[in-house]
C-alpha cells in the first residue's frame, strides 16, 4: 500500500471529525457519497446542480446532508464543506468493477481526477474509500484491533529470535568461522520483523486514536531492525557496497513476496543454487555493524577503518595505537573499538559457560 493512499486513510481514522460523520450515517442505515477535492470551479463539467455551501465542516452537517440523494463536496482536508446534493458526472467509459450506482461513480470519480471518493452504502454497511485507482474497504474496528494483536505477537517472535541469531553471529564472527548461511538466516528473520511491520501500518493508520499504544509497541519492536539489516548487507555482500546500496537491497527483499535463503543469498552476490550450498562459503565480516552499532563510529569514519583492516577479525586484533593510525579515529573512539571487542568476547565466555553447566 503506498504512502499517499495511508495518508488519505488517516482522513477517514478513527477519532477524525470525518469518521465522526461517516459512523454516524452508517448507524442510521443511510448511504452516503463525498467527495474531496480542493476547488469546486475546477470540476464543474462533473459536478453539477445541487447548491453551494461554502461552510466549516461539522460532522453534524455532513450527518444531516447526507438525507439527501445528492453528493456531497468537502475541501481535501476535510475542513469545509463546498457543496450538497449535487449530480456526479464523471466519464462513463472508465471502467469500474462496481455494481451500485453509488460506488461506480465514486471509482470512476477518483480515477478521472485523481481525487478521493467515499462511497457509504446503506445496503452493505461499509465505507469505501477510492482514490486513483485505489479502492479500499474500511474494516470493523474490532477486525482491526484483532489483526494487530495477531501481528504483535508474530512480530514479537521474529524479533526474539533475529536478536538471538545475531549474538550468535557475533560470536562466529571474533572466531572468523561465519558462513553465507549464518548471515541469511539472520537476514531471513530481519527481512520477516520489517515484512511485518509493514504489513501492520493500514491497520494502525486505520485504526487512529485507537491504535497508539499498539504502534508504540511496534516502535520499540522493530527498533533499529532496518539500520541492522543495512549493516549486515555492507557486511557480507561479495562487494563492497554504499549504504544506499545496501538500502535498495532491503527494500528489494522487504518487498519480495516469496523470498527464501537462497534468495537472500543472491541478493548479497553469492550465486548458489540450493540451500545446502550456503554452509560451503566462509565469509568474514567487513565490521561495519560492529564500528557503527557497537563501537558507535559515524560511517564515514567506519569506511577508513574497514578500508584499513579489511575485516573484523583484523580489527578485533588491532591495537588502539593502529587504529589511531586511521583518520578520524582518535584515542576515544578507538577505545570505544576495544571495548566493544572485549565485550563481545566476554559475552562468547559466558555463553560458552553458560552451555557448559
Amino acid at each position: 500500500m503506498t504512502g499517499e493512499l495511508l495518508e488519505r486513510i488517516k482522513l477517514i481514522s478513527p477519532g477524525t471529525p470525518l469518521r465522526k460523520a461517516l459512523d454516524d450515517i452508517l448507524r442510521a442505515k443511510m448511504g452516503a457519497l463525498v467527495i474531496m477535492v480542493d476547488d469546486l470551479e475546477k470540476y464543474s463539467k462533473a459536478v453539477q446542480g445541487g447548491f453551494k455551501l461554502n461552510i466549516p465542516f461539522e460532522p453534524e452537517y455532513l450527518y444531516e446532508l447526507a438525507k439527501m440523494d445528492g453528493a456531497i463536496v468537502i475541501s481535501e482536508d476535510a475542513s469545509k464543506i463546498f457543496a450538497a446534493n449535487v449530480h456526479l458526472v464523471p466519464d462513463p467509459e472508465i471502467p469500474t468493477h462496481e455494481t451500485g450506482t453509488r460506488h461506480r461513480t465514486a471509482e470512476r470519480f477518483a480515477r478521472q481526477f485523481g481525487k478521493v471518493a467515499i462511497a457509504v452504502s446503506r445496503r452493505r454497511n461499509i465505507i469505501t474509500l477510492y482514490y486513483k485507482s485505489y479502492r479500499y474497504v474500511v474494516n470493523d474496528i474490532n477486525f482491526v484491533i484483532s489483526r494487530v494483536n495477531q501481528g504483535i505477537n508474530t512480530l514479537e517472535k521474529y524479533r526474539k529470535n533475529f536478536d538471538r541469531l545475531l549474538m550468535e553471529l557475533d560470536v562466529t564472527e571474533l572466531e572468523n568461522r561465519t558462513t553465507v548461511y549464518d548471515v541469511v538466516k539472520v537476514m531471513e528473520k530481519g527481512i520477516m520483523v520489517l515484512k511485518i511491520s509493514d504489513e501492520l501500518r493500514p491497520y494502525l493508520v486505520e485504526l487512529g486514536d485507537e491504535g497508539r499504544l499498539a504502534k508504540m509497541q511496534i516502535e520499540e519492536l522493530t527498533e533499529n531492525a532496518r539500520d541492522l539489516m543495512e549493516l549486515l548487507v555492507m557486511d557480507y555482500s561479495a562487494e563492497d557496497l554504499e549504504l544506499e546500496e545496501a538500502q535498495k537491497i532491503i527494500e528489494n527483499l522487504v518487498r519480495d513476496p516469496s523470498v527464501d535463503l537462497v534468495k537472500i543469498a543472491r541478493s548479497l552476490g553469492y550465486q548458489v543454487q540450493s540451500t545446502s550450498q550456503l554452509d560451503d562459503i566462509s565469509v568474514e565480516a567487513r565490521g561495519y555493524r560492529l564500528l557503527k552499532y557497537i563501537a558507535k563510529i559515524p560511517m564515514s569514519v567506519s569506511k577508513k577503518v574497514v578500508q584499513m583492516f579489511k575485516g573484523i577479525f583484523e580489527i578485533s586484533k588491532a591495537s588502539i595505537e593502529e587504529l589511531k593510525t586511521v583518520e578520524g579515529i582518535g584515542d576515544k573512539r578507538a577505545r570505544a573499538i576495544v571495548e566493544s571487542i572485549n565485550s563481545l568476547r566476554t559475552r562468547k565466555n559466558l555463553q560458552i559457560e553458560e552451555e557448559g553447566e
